[in-house]
This record gives C-alpha cells, sequence and structure tokens, in this order.
C-alpha cells in the first residue's frame, strides 16, 4: 500500500522516482519499457519547449490522441510548468473540437497524427498558434512482446507544415538537458481541465486543482492497496477521468510498473497479465466477460492478478472469473466507485 504523501504534485511524484530508481521501467508499451528517467527528462524537455511558445502558469493546453507513453509526456509536462491539462476525445467530431478548443481559448494542441486532418479544419476558427503531433507507433519495439493493433502498424507520414513532432523534441531536448524554467505551483492551483458529456447541455470544464488530482489518487492507490512493487495493466482511456486516475495519476504516485495498450484487446490483456506478472487491472465489467470469453483462457497463468476492479455493477461473479484463467487468485470484480473530484 503506498503510504501517506506530503502534499505536493504529482509531477513531484515522478522526480522522485526518476532520482531513487531511474533505470526502472515506470511503463511498458508492448515490450517497450520507458524508464522514470526518460519519462521525467522527457517532460521535463516538453515543458521548456511549451514554455518557449508562451505556455505559462494557467495557459490550457489541448491534448487529442488516445493512449500511448507520449501522452504522459505531454500530461506531466504541462503541469510541470503549472500550465493545465485539457483532454479532448479522440472520437471528437470537428464541431465538438471547434467547441472545446474556444471554450478554452487555447493556443496550444498536442495531437495524433492520424487526428491532424480534424485539427485542421478547426485552426482558423479557434485561437490555435502551435500544433505539435504524436505518431502512436514511434515507441513500439522491434519484436513486441503483445498483439499490436493495426493502427500502430501504419506507416508514418511526414508531418505537415506547421506541426511540429513531439517525441523529438522531448527526445532531443533531453539529451541537451534542457529543463523548464522553474515557477510557483500552488495545490489549489488548476491542474486539469476535463469536460463533461454534455448529457443536458453542451459539455462544461470542470477544473480539478493539483491538490484535487493527489488527494483522489492517495484514496484510490491505498484502496486499491498498489505500491512500488506491483504491475498495473491500463487499457481504460487515458483522456477519461478514470483511465487517467488509474494509468496516469495512480502508478506515478505508488511508483509502480503499468503496462499500457493502446486500447482493450482481450487476448493482448491475457498475455500482458501472463507475461508481466501484472497484479493489478482497472476495467469495466464486459472487458472481464470479454477476457473470460477467449478460447482456451486457462492457458494464461493469471495468478499473479489480485484484484481486477469495475465500475460496472452487472460485473462477472468472482467464481467465473477465477476459472477462467490458470491459478487466478483475481477473485475481486468489484462494483467499486472510484473518487472522481
Amino acid at each position: 500500500m503506498t503510504p501517506p504523501t506530503q502534499s505536493q504534485p504529482l509531477h513531484a511524484h515522478l522526480r522522485r522516482h526518476a532520482r531513487e530508481k531511474p533505470d526502472a521501467a515506470a511503463l511498458v508499451w508492448y515490450g517497450r519499457a520507458i524508464s522514470w528517467r526518460d519519462l521525467d527528462d522527457w517532460s521535463d524537455a516538453l515543458g521548456a519547449h511549451l514554455q518557449s511558445l508562451g505556455v505559462g502558469k494557467g495557459a490550457p493546453v489541448a491534448l487529442f490522441m488516445n493512449n500511448c507513453p507520449q501522452y504522459l509526456v505531454a500530461h506531466y509536462a504541462i503541469q510541470k510548468i503549472g500550465a493545465i491539462v485539457c483532454p479532448c476525445g479522440p472520437l471528437n467530431k470537428a464541431h465538438e473540437l471547434e467547441y472545446q478548443l474556444g471554450d478554452l481559448q487555447a493556443r496550444v494542441i498536442i495531437a495524433a497524427d492520424n487526428l491532424l486532418p480534424i485539427v485542421d479544419q478547426v485552426r482558423a476558427q479557434t485561437a490555435l498558434q502551435h500544433v505539435l503531433a504524436v505518431r502512436y507507433g514511434d515507441l513500439l519495439p522491434t519484436e513486441p512482446t503483445l498483439p499490436v493493433p493495426s493502427e500502430l502498424q501504419a506507416a508514418s507520414a511526414p508531418l505537415p507544415a506547421g506541426v511540429a513532432d513531439m517525441l523529438q523534441i522531448s527526445q532531443q531536448g533531453a539529451q541537451s538537458g534542457r529543463r523548464p524554467t522553474p515557477g510557483s505551483i500552488g495545490m489549489d492551483d488548476i491542474a486539469l481541465m476535463t469536460y463533461t458529456s454534455g448529457t443536458t447541455g453542451l459539455p462544461k470544464g470542470a477544473m480539478l486543482s493539483f491538490g484535487n488530482a493527489l488527494f483522489k489518487t492517495e484514496v484510490t492507490a491505498a484502496s486499491a492497496g498498489i505500491g512500488a512493487q506491483h504491475v498495473a495493466l491500463s487499457v481504460a482511456p487515458l483522456y477519461h477521468i478514470a483511465g487517467m486516475l488509474m494509468g496516469v495519476n495512480v502508478p506515478v504516485l505508488a511508483g509502480a510498473t503499468q503496462v499500457l495498450l493502446f486500447r482493450f484487446d482481450p487476448v493482448a490483456v491475457l498475455q500482458a497479465i501472463h507475461a508481466y506478472k501484472v497484479t493489478h487491472w482497472y476495467s469495466i465489467a464486459p472487458m472481464n466477460v470479454a477476457c473470460m470469453q477467449v478460447p482456451d483462457a486457462q492457458r494464461f497463468d493469471l495468478a499473479s492478478c489480485c484484484a481486477t476492479r469495475s465500475r460496472v455493477s452487472a460485473s462477472p461473479s468472482p467464481s467465473r472469473w477465477r476459472s477462467s484463467g490458470r491459478r487466478s487468485r483475481a477473485g475481486r470484480a468489484s462494483a467499486m466507485k472510484l473518487p472522481m473530484a
């Protein structure tokens, strides 16, 4: 279990792990291990670059991408300079993205390269001045250990004029020791602006402070019993508040290694638990059911997975889950409501 922490932003814990265990794996991306040092250095360099673009404390920076290591780099780069992380769902249509960017008055967006056409459609109608791009396949290993989704295998095309390569900026800046200019960040300062679904009107930005993020992360890590010795599997969308909590925040607070997947695939999930001895997996009930329906699921050793957590009340029965994997002791598919604010 993660012990109570001092009141400091989550990025301070990232830096702590980078100093205490720099070469340990912070996350694993289809077999590519990314160290705590890399995650800290890359986010430092990107933060410095954002400052050079005029991004300062309290400024919104939009993120428009699916799960990938670059999402964590961008998230912590933004927060290290006191700016505000503003996730935009990658399923957004042009009018939805235009509305959110207009509401934020964001000048900078970091987007997946396959979503750049949508950004281009709305750029002239927004305050956007700088676009950075992410290629999902850039950090894939030569020999992946898990099934790689087809979206990640597409050949990379040259980036359009006026679009910068985020990972290149991060890695080259890290090599030269680039760091952001330190500034004062208070726990009551806004760290995150995440938008509601808009079921009763247009989506509204919900503001969460650095203190909010720390509190809900501490509570979740304690209730899940996750610590530095554990391995978490992250499948839920990082741009969603629950996926962000479990995939961006909790592993960094706890110092736990996480195995990150681009999207849910039942075979990849079972292989990841088997190969990396995953101890904790935040899921939703249909994911658990899909895993149990994989033919010959018993060939996977799930004994390491001591907790699967779901926010859906119709979770599969523990006995059915236990019987789905060889020597599994993952009997807690509980309907746990995570702290969302």
